[in-house]
């Protein structure tokens, strides 16, 4: 069985149309067992970038995989499989940072950047021409996006995290969230203001 998480930009578009061409003739738990494969890790860095802690998002994945098992009769009649897994990923990722409004954020801006930051930096360290300074540099930039993010209400920091790290186009996020492609315009914009005045001061020119 192809591992598809080792094929990188492979679309969602062509996972479902693998999923669906195993559907055919694999049983129930074979179809799931293949549902994981080539779905489990990407659901995983998609809710740890909603939710910013290893823990949380472990536990949100595998709740999603545990829904996804019990609605498996409904999931395999149809074509958009890894859609619908998405879909439950990012409510579950909602659900949790409304549950969580009241608590202290996992990153502050104005804290030194951890181990987990390499989660969102995407540096090449094995770079030869990467000096040090630019790395760190680089970073602890990363450090301070994903902070200001994480600090966005939480259906901003959905449209963001979908939009420009998930790079779907706004009409998916539409359909995903079953609403206008003019309302997640609106609260792209409105995030994009709110990043931009939370960052300029640490990236003012």
């Amino acid at each position: 069985m192809i591992n598809l998480f080792r094929v990188r930009g492979l679309s969602d578009q062509l996972v479902a149309e693998q999923m669906d061409s195993s559907a055919v003739s694999s049983s129930a738990d074979a179809f799931f067992e293949e549902l994981v494969d080539a779905c489990y890790r990407r659901t995983y860095h998609l809710i740890y970038r909603m939710v910013r802690n290893e823990g949380d998002a472990a536990d949100l994945t595998q709740e999603v995989f545990v829904r996804v098992y019990r609605a498996l009769p409904r999931l395999r009649s149809q074509g958009a499989a890894v859609s619908w897994v998405r879909k439950i990923a990012v409510n579950l990722s909602l659900d949790h940072i409304r549950r969580r409004r009241n608590a202290p954020p996992i990153t502050s801006i104005n804290a030194p950047f951890g181990a987990d930051e390499d989660q969102g930096a995407h540096l090449d360290l094995a770079d030869p021409s990467g000096e040090p300074e630019r790395i760190l540099d680089e970073a602890e930039s990363s450090r301070l996006i994903y902070a200001a993010i994480e600090a966005l209400p939480a259906d901003y920091r959905a449209v963001v995290v979908l939009h420009h790290v998930e790079e779907m186009r706004v009409e998916e996020i539409a359909e995903l969230f079953g609403v206008p492609v003019g309302t997640i315009k609106s609260r792209l914009s409105r995030a994009r203001k709110a990043l931009k005045r939370r960052l300029s001061p640490y990236f003012a020119p």
